[in-house]
């Protein structure tokens, strides 16, 4: 009988040890998911220090170029709202590249709306052998569908670079990268074998450098720029830093400059920097009274 208890006390003990480990293991690994979560979550600080020199937008674009064959920048676009907007490595992004000549567009085929997560690109996680890469805006597009067929043939398409200015025409606000495409369009109704001829002219803003400040992700510094679209939605780019522009401030070229020519046409001028102190109604960053009150209401 002493027997018998013996070896039931012996069996209850290693189950208790069993569910012990269980647990410390559930719990580990639970502090593992946390963790992670946690990781993916990491939100971008805002770089305060004062910068030691300054850059033009023009000289940080043909240094990028010369250094890297390329400048890459990735851009989340939002709607204004009540809501403020956090930048974290889980932001969704759209990654932009532009080599002097040409831009390029990178989609991802993992997510319906072709972005990418921030963290997994800082994290060199991406992989662009998957990604649909091409041109920017589609300056030569062609689609089928029920109602007829419709193709766009481009004659002329380049990148430009331009800035915007005020009234005076002296003081640059804004500049942008648009790309401008001249070529004739061909339709033609469902069922029918004559083509509708049209020319057309096409020209589409790809970057508007704005509102500048300086980010830091996972020990990584980034340029940011935001404007305001003539569609009321926030775009916001995100550009790493390299020895060339880190430590240093942006700056708008002067009309005139060097590559550059004063825009007056009117779509752009609908575009504009956001104002610094509506930008900081917008987004957060960890530390801030407004960041504090958020915590506090939830």
């Amino acid at each position: 009988m002493k027997k018998a208890i013996s070896v039931l006390m012996i069996a209850a003990c290693m189950l208790c040890m069993a569910t012990a480990c269980e647990k410390k293991d559930k719990k580990e690994n639970d502090t593992s998911a946390a963790q992670a979560t946690e990781t993916d979550c990491t939100a971008a600080e805002l770089v305060t220090t004062e910068p030691e020199g300054k850059i033009t937008i023009s000289e940080m674009i043909d240094q990028r170029i010369k250094e890297e064959g390329k400048i890459t920048l990735y851009r989340m676009r939002i709607a204004e709202s009540n809501s403020p907007v956090e930048i974290t490595e889980d932001l969704k992004v759209k990654i932009i590249s532009y080599d002097g000549d040409k831009l390029t567009g990178y989609k991802n085929p993992d997510d319906f709306l072709m972005e990418t997560r921030l963290g997994d690109i800082i994290h060199n996680k991406v992989d662009y052998s998957t990604y649909n890469i091409g041109a920017y805006g589609g300056n030569w597009k062609r689609y089928d569908n029920e109602f007829g067929d419709e193709k766009y043939v481009e004659e002329e398409g380049y990148v430009q670079r331009e800035i915007t200015t005020d009234d005076s025409g002296n003081n640059a606000q804004l500049e942008t990268l648009y790309s401008y495409s001249k070529g004739t369009l061909y339709s033609r109704d469902a069922g029918s074998k004559e083509w509708n001829q049209t020319e057309k002219e096409d020209s589409l803003d790809i970057v508007s450098f704005g509102t500048f400040e300086r980010i830091k992700l996972d020990g990584k510094t980034y340029m940011t720029f935001c404007v305001r679209n003539n569609l009321d939605l926030i775009e916001y780019d995100i550009i790493p830093d390299n020895k060339f522009t880190e430590n240093k401030t942006v700056v708008y070229d002067t009309p005139g400059t060097e590559k550059t020519t004063v825009n007056t046409v009117d779509y752009l001028k609908k575009y504009q920097a956001v104002p610094q102190e509506e930008l900081e109604q917008m987004i957060v960053f960890p530390g801030s009274k407004k960041a504090e009150s958020s915590q506090a209401a939830d």
